[in-house]
């Protein structure tokens, strides 16, 4: 529901700087994104030892895995390994590495720790994002993936069971709720079937705001009627992003997009409506 508090928290714990042996350290990609083993060869061939910064690791009994830093970890394993041709002076540099070492961490806080120094970074995806919150238990992606998997949804997907724009899927739990999410996906499903749009996070947040905002007027199996008579589901994403770029005289950005798509599902709401009309935003405002 909203309010609901979605911050992500990691218990106290000890943390330590210390010279690691990068060929000891282990991966694990349940708490992480995926090993690219191809960029971390091109990172090897190319080191540069002062540039290296300091990997996040965890230290579960006696064993340490990476938590941040794992492409850069793996170059310096194909290094020792002689995998990769390198100079020998990069090769004595790299054969201990000053790390971060967090000690008392479970696995859920572990990936919560990924997220967190990610999070301003452009370098993790949404979905991996994503998967990582469901493994780290954060009530955020744990109440939005509950609420896919109700609706066989999958994040990653492009079939007819694949939701798109999974951060504008998120931003529809953190503002109005899961319940609201699940509503809207049920009305969407009404009103075009199983197809790879009508998961698009665009409509499905034009229709959560509408059933939020109007949750006493708006019934959502007459939504899903009153869409259906908008056309398709593509048609209907091409009249949202012809209202959010006016014609394609203006650019848009994802607010536009999301206001345009409030705009359109409220306008097919009150299409040859007398009463129970909602208002429609101005998205030039």
């Amino acid at each position: 529901m909203p309010g609901k508090d979605y911050s992500y928290d990691i218990p106290d714990h000890p943390i330590e700087y210390v010279k690691v042996d990068p060929a000891t350290v282990k991966f694990d990609p349940r708490a992480q994104r995926n090993l690219n083993k191809a960029r971390a060869t091109a990172i090897a061939e190319k080191l540069v030892p002062t540039a290296l910064g300091t990997p996040i690791l965890s230290r579960r009994d006696d064993d340490l895995y990476a938590v941040d830093g794992m492409h850069r970890v793996y170059a310096c394993q194909l290094i020792l390994a002689g995998k990769v041709s390198t100079a020998q002076e990069v090769r004595e540099a790299v054969q201990t590495i000053t790390c971060e070492v967090h000690s008392g961490l479970s696995m859920a806080n572990e990936a919560s720790l990924f997220i967190i120094k990610n999070k301003e970074s452009s370098k993790v995806g949404a979905n991996d994002e994503f998967r990582i919150g469901v493994l780290a238990g954060h009530p955020l992606f744990q109440d939005t993936n509950t609420v896919l998997e109700k609706h066989q949804l999958k994040v990653g997907s492009s079939s007819v069971n694949g939701v798109r724009g999974i951060k504008g899927i998120l931003s529809i739990v953190m503002e109005h709720g899961p319940d609201i999410l699940d509503q809207s996906l049920t009305v969407a499903e009404g009103a075009w079937g199983r197809h790879p749009d009508t998961w698009h996070s665009v409509t499905i947040g034009g229709i959560a705001t509408v059933l939020a905002k109007h949750s006493d007027v708006v019934n959502g199996h007459e939504l899903s009627e009153r869409l259906k008579r908008q056309g398709d589901p593509t048609a209907f994403r091409a009249k949202i992003q012809t209202i959010a770029t006016n014609n394609n005289t203006r650019h848009d950005g994802t607010h536009g997009r999301l206001k345009a798509a409030h705009l359109a599902v409220a306008s097919a709401w009150n299409a040859k409506r007398r009463v129970n009309r909602i208002p429609v935003p101005n998205i030039f405002e």
